[in-house]
């Protein structure tokens, strides 16, 4: 029984957290705090939200923390923290459809760099989904990790503060499509 629960405890540490809580409890906590770090300062330079007054009236979505370890091409390992917005409590959204070219069309520009003696090259958008503006006013609950100080007005006491998106983030219903 004691080695059933050891052999579980060690397979928990060695696979990735499911929560901000236990990323912060985690084998690896100081890799994972940097992660949560490198997302935060991402999101802030992509000046993805504002921070607002909340009010009655105001529904903010959640949202959750997404850990991955990714292996590097040298076996490296890379700790990887992404804030996604719980997309599904979103109550009124626009066009969700977004255009992907097909497998052929892809075929095709590999066959005609080959012809033609092109070169061809890769990139990868690491913020892709931050860069485009949100349409409408979508609020989000701040996320776990991310320092505000409460700011307070006279008379009123402490107002909660909520992220209104100025971009797109992961999760979004239109996030694709933008």
């Amino acid at each position: 029984m004691a080695q059933a629960n050891a052999a579980r405890v060690t397979s928990i540490e060695e696979s990735d957290p499911t929560s901000y809580r236990e990323a912060l409890a985690h084998k690896y906590a100081s890799k994972w705090e940097d992660a949560i770090q490198e997302e935060l300062s991402s999101l802030e330079v992509n000046e993805t939200w504002e921070l607002v007054a909340a009010s009655q009236e105001l529904k903010a979505i959640s949202n959750k923390w997404v850990f991955k370890t990714k292996t590097n091409f040298d076996g490296t390992k890379r700790y990887k923290a992404r804030l996604v917005i719980r997309g599904y409590e979103q109550a009124d959204y626009g066009e969700t459809y977004a255009p992907v070219a097909k497998l052929a069309t892809f075929r095709i520009l590999i066959a005609m760099t080959a012809i033609h003696g092109w070169e061809l090259d890769h990139m990868d958008v690491v913020t892709a989904f931050l860069n485009p503006p949100v349409q409408g006013n979508i609020y989000m609950k701040p996320p776990e990790g991310l320092k505000i100080t409460r700011c307070s007005q006279p008379g009123q006491g402490a107002l909660l503060l909520v992220c209104k998106l100025k971009k797109a983030l992961y999760g979004l219903k239109e996030a694709s499509r933008l």
